[in-house]
């Protein structure tokens, strides 16, 4: 991949950024709502970041995969990365429900979860964007 290539790929991933950047600063700033909401920020802020870090971790075997002549290459990695993707957040859910126990902040799980919505809709989109550019 060259270099003209990799700062495509990197400007095509911003959304994700933008996302990022933005939840956590209508986090930040919307604690109060939040708590009248009886949304725990903590679990969303955690949530964001785990999110943030597995789209990154799953953007970049998309990526990889992209670069491969082989189609069925990139359609496995696709749907390894998404299941991936699901099943570390499920692991994250009930190991969260567990050290919470009766304290679950359902909310705040649920907020989660249209956070990951929001994730997987973007990079989804970026990487048909990417890969029809590809094969132009």
């Amino acid at each position: 991949m060259g270099n003209k290539e990799k700062a495509g790929a990197g400007r095509a991933f911003a959304p994700i950024w933008i996302i990022f950047i933005g939840a956590s600063l209508l986090i930040w700033l919307g604690r109060g709502m939040l708590a009248d909401w009886k949304t725990d920020p903590l679990v969303l802020a955690g949530g964001n970041i785990l999110l943030f870090l597995v789209t990154l971790i799953s953007y970049g075997l998309y990526s990889k995969a992209l670069r491969s002549a082989n189609v069925h290459a990139f359609v496995r990695v696709m749907y390894g990365s998404l299941l991936i993707k699901m099943l570390v957040c499920l692991i994250a859910t009930f190991i969260y429900a567990s050290v919470a126990g009766r304290g679950v902040n359902r909310n705040g799980v649920l907020g989660c979860f249209v956070l990951y919505i929001l994730y997987t809709f973007f990079e989804v989109k970026i990487l048909m964007g990417l890969s029809k550019r590809k094969n132009a």
